[in-house]
């Protein structure tokens, strides 16, 4: 199974062993100083050098830094549009995505946590953050059968905040973003805290301004509604500068909490993930 490498630029606070910084003291290689033996020291890593120049006598013990466990989190947009069949499925690049996810993060020894959303959390896809492989790689079974039917709406991704672990998470929210520019706001918002990488979903279909002139029936991917338009020039470069301004406005917002979006157009491979966190290195 594909897996891809994330980093992060935090120290954790967990006290499970893993792969980041960490806060806590413990069996690590990263030395953040020296502190006396009477004040709990580990014995072990008596400094003779240190303990020679302290000015009270006091036996001075290496300190390192215990490397450690995050939990890690794929908030789901599971609303209609997500289902949008174009060039690509998206639904089934958001099953990849989770199946990749889990598996990367039980190999990287960090706790993984499914959140999916429509009009509230889905409970019974909701998985709690776990370092047991097979809770994790179930979820992206289920979600495959999970392929929403008219719901149209994601104001549960707007409850999903009080879902989450309390301590810094990395967080994967994954969504089309096809929603109100002050829902998109208050979401980003509400996870502020947790270090959020925006994966955003998009099919050609939706970013591409049809060509040619004439009557054109349109879809709404959330609603389901059709409507009939007129396609011409005019309208095909108002079409073209909302498109544009969209992709802004995601930048904008989702750079304020630390992270730019990373926007797939095609099918999900875990090497872009790995070269979206190497670019923010």
């Amino acid at each position: 199974m594909d897996e891809f490498h994330y980093r992060i630029h935090w120290r954790s606070r967990g006290h499970v062993t893993g792969a980041h910084r960490g806060t806590q003291s413990g069996a690590g290689f990263e030395f953040t100083g020296h502190r006396a033996l009477a004040e709990g020291g580990d014995p072990r890593r008596l400094d003779i050098r240190a303990s020679l120049r302290d000015p009270f006598g006091r036996w001075q013990v290496r300190v390192f830094a215990q490397r450690s466990a995050i939990p890690v989190v794929l908030l789901a947009d599971l609303s209609a549009s997500m289902a949008v069949q174009g060039q690509h499925d998206k639904w089934q690049s958001l099953v990849d995505l989770t199946r990749s996810l889990a598996w990367s993060v039980s190999r990287n020894g960090d706790l993984f946590s499914f959140i999916g959303c429509d009009e509230q959390v889905r409970q019974d896809l909701f998985v709690p953050p776990t370092q047991r492989r097979a809770a994790t790689l179930a979820v992206a079974d289920r979600l495959l059968q999970s392929r929403p039917m008219g719901r149209p709406a994601a104001q549960g991704l707007l409850q999903a905040a009080n879902w989450l672990p309390q301590r810094r998470s990395l967080v994967f929210l994954v969504s089309d973003f096809h929603h109100p520019v002050a829902f998109i706001e208050q979401l980003l918002a509400a996870l502020q805290g947790h270090d959020v990488v925006p994966v955003v979903l998009w099919d050609p279909v939706e970013t591409q301004v049809p060509k040619g002139r004439g009557l054109l029936r349109l879809q709404d991917s959330e609603t389901g509604q059709h409507r009939l338009v007129w396609l011409r020039p005019a309208l095909q470069a108002a079409w073209r500068a909302a498109l544009t301004e969209r992709r802004a406005m995601l930048l904008r917002q989702c750079e304020r909490l630390g992270r730019p979006p990373l926007i797939i157009e095609d099918a999900f491979h875990p090497d872009q993930i790995t070269r979206y966190f190497h670019a923010a290195a």
